[in-house]
């Protein structure tokens, strides 16, 4: 692995991980537990605690060459997945400043995993 791929994949990490920032900012935990009656206050505290033993698991692999596919390939599918559900009610990503950290990360993962493909 080159400096340069490594480079790379920390940025797609990167983008991803202000993604998951904005995600909080713009209370994306109401998507995902909107079956389930819970407070905002709770969606909140759950969907952001949620997230430090993924922040752990991506720190402690990050080297990985296979690890990093899979996450490119996530990167990839996170991206599409926001853009089919980009219309939904409870999604609110609509300013551009949210789709670079969307399709950036998206865009980057595809990039790295044609270079260490």
């Amino acid at each position: 692995m080159t400096a340069v791929t490594q480079a790379l994949f920390l940025t797609v990490v990167s983008f991803l991980f202000v993604h998951e920032l904005d995600a909080v900012r713009q209370r994306e935990w109401r998507f995902f537990v909107a079956p389930v009656p819970v407070s905002d206050e709770l969606g909140y505290r759950l969907f952001t605690t949620l997230h430090v033993p993924l922040v752990v698991l991506i720190l402690w692999y990050v080297a990985s060459l296979p690890f990093q596919v899979g996450f490119d390939a996530f990167a990839i599918v996170h991206g599409l997945l926001h853009v089919g559900l980009r219309e939904h009610p409870l999604l609110q990503f609509e300013s551009r400043f949210s789709w670079v950290w969307i399709l950036g990360g998206s865009s980057l993962g595809a990039l790295h995993l044609l270079l260490v493909l």
